[in-house]
């Protein structure tokens, strides 16, 4: 039993090759999918009532700090001995090499860089705005990770003795795609929701703080499924997962706390 014999679940079409030309289908999908946030982002922004190129600014300042982000922490977490090496990797972007809370994070400094600077307080209406286009765009990310087989699961075997990769990065498409669905659908009807149980509609922030529960626990059952190579684990965690315990907790907190101003 090894991971030569199992079925592969995810590496379908790693690239794509048109005659001489040839690139990586992860970065084709994820250039995708953000071209897809920027086209709704404006046209969401104008229906909740936000400054459309105000909303574009701040995604875009968003892609530079998660860009920045995503490859640092792969570079000092995951595999520094192999940029000490040759410093140069460090640019070979196109080798891979991203992680996504340090894209996150990078995103979130950005963001919160950017309504400081045009002095804009009304940062938790701003978290509300992008839960979604988050939750949406890290599916459409592990969209990309099926298609070249990164970020793969643990060898599982079928009665009939069958083996296969567990498909940790579709499960987390679709949980984050339900995430996504249910930030929208509580976006919309939170106010009669509220009505309807005799309570006040979530505070502002409450839609980003549910998120931040909803995404910290899917990605808890896809990093106890997962197989490759991660860099170094705190005890018996993965950064991720430590991570993701946070993102709980923070989530769980702040909800809390919202709910009994209200």
């Amino acid at each position: 039993m090894n991971a030569a014999s199992a079925i592969r679940t995810s590496g379908f079409w790693p690239w794509i090759e048109i005659g001489d030309f040839r690139i990586q289908s992860y970065f084709v999908v994820i250039s995708l999918v953000l071209c897809l946030c920027a086209v709704w982002i404006p046209r969401r922004a104008l229906s909740r009532n936000l400054p459309a190129k105000f909303a574009l600014d701040l995604f875009i300042a968003a892609m530079a700090g998660g860009f920045i982000g995503s490859r640092l922490l792969h570079i000092v977490w995951e595999e520094p001995a192999y940029y000490l090496e040759e410093p140069m990797r460090v640019f070979d972007f196109m080798a891979g090499g991203f992680v996504w809370y340090g894209g996150f994070f990078g995103a979130l400094l950005a963001i919160a860089l950017v309504l400081k600077v045009n002095r804009d307080h009304e940062w938790r209406r701003w978290l509300d705005f992008f839960s979604p286009v988050a939750a949406f765009g890290y599916a459409g990310g592990r969209i990309a990770c099926v298609l070249t087989g990164c970020c793969f699961g643990k060898i599982c075997e079928w009665p009939a003795h069958d083996q296969f990769f567990f498909p940790t990065q579709a499960l987390a498409v679709f949980w984050e795609l339900a995430a996504g669905a249910l930030i929208l659908w509580l976006e919309k009807n939170q106010i009669q929701l509220a009505r309807d149980w005799s309570r006040k509609p979530l505070s502002p922030g409450g839609l980003f703080y549910l998120w931040l529960v909803l995404h910290g626990s899917g990605r808890l059952i896809m990093e106890a499924g997962r197989a490759d190579p991660r860099g170094p684990s705190l005890g018996l965690l993965t950064i991720s997962s430590v991570v993701s315990l946070g993102l709980i907790c923070l989530g769980t907190f702040s909800l809390l706390k919202s709910s009994s101003r209200n």
